[in-house]
């Protein structure tokens, strides 16, 4: 775009073989940083197009741009970038409460203001790292300290997560177990199979609305293991995970009244004929 037209907002402009440059001072109305108090007096954004993008300090980095275009004066940036970095400070601050909730413990860089947690269950551990409108997704998943090649880039809605083993369940089935670990002779020690609930509590038995409802299904799939897992949202809305050995295949939400069951929604994920997919329990022997 045109510099002069930031010029004339009262931006200064530096143009290099890198790309075009806009820094803005914000003297007379700092940005507080909500960790270490301190002001930051000046913004830094790169020139794409119709848009400036925040890249300095790291506090802002991440911050949605502004459309050049939109604004009539140096006062509408400085109004557009403090509600982009306030709506961030809010994310921060309802996502680090939910994460207490859950039993987790958030940790926000004094610096960069970025919230992350770890989830470990077992031998696996799994980074969290919001973004700026607080938005999970998995930088990092290790199992018994070896790093896991396909871990990273996978988004979640930490709302979706009533308790802590909602969750640890989740990433446990989003990344499942190694291939090689043994699995333990015949134990269902702790585990509810829903035929038992429906033996106990009869076929008319209902879930309330509001309640949570999560479920696990563990099949072989042409001599593969795959876990299914299915967690209630509200009302008749499910989420759904397809995970294998090497991690997830499928992640979405779909509708109780249009499922039509585990097999054959696996047997479609997977472009296979029904026969082939079978459900197994956990104390069933696996290849």
């Amino acid at each position: 775009m045109d510099t002069t037209r930031l010029e004339q907002l009262g931006l200064k402009v530096h143009e290099d073989a890198a790309g075009v440059e806009a820094r803005l001072d914000l003297e007379s109305a700092p940005l507080v940083n909500p960790i270490t108090k301190a002001f930051i007096p000046e913004v830094t954004f790169q020139v794409m197009g119709d848009r400036l993008i925040p890249i300095a300090p790291s506090a802002v980095v991440g911050l949605a741009p502004i459309l050049v275009g939109a604004v009539a004066e140096v006062q509408d940036i400085e109004a557009l970038l403090a509600d982009a970095f306030n709506e961030h400070i809010f994310h921060v601050q309802r996502r680090s409460s939910e994460l207490q909730v859950l039993g987790f413990v958030p940790e926000v860089d004094p610096e960069t203001l970025e919230l992350a947690t770890n989830v470990e269950e077992g031998g696996l551990s799994v980074h969290l790292v919001s973004d700026r409108l607080g938005n999970f997704r998995v930088v990092r998943a290790r199992r018994a300290g070896e790093e896991l090649p396909t871990a990273a880039g996978h988004m979640l809605e930490l709302s979706e997560f009533r308790e802590r083993e909602a969750l640890t369940g989740y990433l446990a089935a989003l990344f499942g177990e190694p291939h090689e670990r043994p699995r333990p002779a015949r134990t269902t020690a702790g585990l509810v199979r829903f035929s038992e609930v429906v033996e106990k509590f009869g076929l008319e038995a209902l879930v309330p609305p509001r309640s949570g409802l999560e479920l696990l299904a563990q099949l072989q799939v042409d001599g593969r293991a795959y876990r299914f897992a299915a967690a209630r949202v509200a009302g008749r809305t499910f989420r759904g995970l397809l995970a294998g050995t090497q991690g997830k295949v499928w992640a979405g939400r779909f509708e109780l009244d249009d499922f039509p069951g585990v097999v054959r929604m696996v047997a479609s994920l997977l472009n296979v004929p029904a026969e082939s997919v079978s459900l197994v329990g956990p104390d069933t022997p696996q290849e």
